[in-house]
């Protein structure tokens, strides 16, 4: 009986993935070169380049352009599932990247009926509406819209967002500590000024995050809404037991 051949694909991404497994690379170390690795593994450089690509999609490998092929950076990880409730610059520094943000659009304005239902407030409530774009290492990731009703923190508007933790601000300031969440996660696809700032295409999908923080008293503190690139951030969900989290590449 004849052995069954190996897809030459297959064969290109199992050797790939041994030899970053058998050579331990991390984060921004750099693989041979294509004509290196087409002779020690006697694979052709269409395959070769296919599963490339193909790790590339899985954000494990990253091309540059006339550098070759290194093991792309972790992304940084939000974990659903936990007590704790971290926002986004915390959930950042924790992955080992470094948060940055800008304000798109700051201001108190009257909320709609969405955004008072879900702060449980009355609609002709003051709300601070606050629009950042967030960063990491210096790139695109996220668009987050927040949402705090003003009549709990009087002068919060006269923060700079841009350099201080909206979390932070609640809690040294006014005393609130945010003790959970809930939060809903679907797909969603941008418009043009999204795509404009996130620097990708009208159209594309992307995450879409919503949901609700609460303080001890289990009153509504923040609503927040958030569209983010999936190429530059990973939501991991915990069920049952506590468990250590590991980069996992397939």
């Amino acid at each position: 009986m004849s052995r069954k051949k190996i897809p030459p694909l297959d064969n290109a991404l199992e050797s790939v993935k041994n030899y970053i497994m058998v050579n331990h690379l991390k984060e921004g170390d750099r693989l041979p070169s294509e004509r290196d690795m087409c002779e020690m593994w006697e694979i052709s450089r269409s395959a070769l380049r296919s599963a490339v690509r193909y790790l590339a999609t899985m954000h494990v490998l990253e091309s540059r352009q006339g550098s070759g092929t290194y093991m792309a950076p972790e992304r940084p990880i939000s974990v659903t599932g936990t007590v704790e409730t971290y926002g986004f610059s915390d959930n950042v520094r924790k992955s080992g990247h470094t948060p940055n943000s800008m304000v798109i659009s700051q201001k108190i304005c009257s909320g709609n009926a969405h955004v008072a239902r879900k702060l449980t407030i009355d609609r002709s409530c003051n709300v601070l509406q606050l629009m950042r774009l967030r960063y990491v290492d210096g790139l695109p990731c996220m668009i987050e819209t927040s949402y705090v009703n003003e009549a709990l923190c009087p002068g919060i508007e006269s923060h700079d967002f841009s350099k201080e933790s909206l979390f932070d601000v609640m809690r040294n300031e006014y005393g609130f500590s945010l003790t959970h969440g809930t939060d809903t996660l679907s797909i969603t696809h941008l418009d043009s000024q999204e795509a404009d700032l996130l620097d990708m295409y009208e159209g594309d999908a992307v995450f879409f995050q919503s949901g609700i923080n609460f303080g001890r008293d289990k009153e509504p503190l923040e609503y927040y809404k958030s569209v983010i690139r999936p190429d530059r951030y990973t939501f991991v969900s915990l069920c049952g037991r506590p468990m250590s989290l590991e980069r996992t590449f397939w």
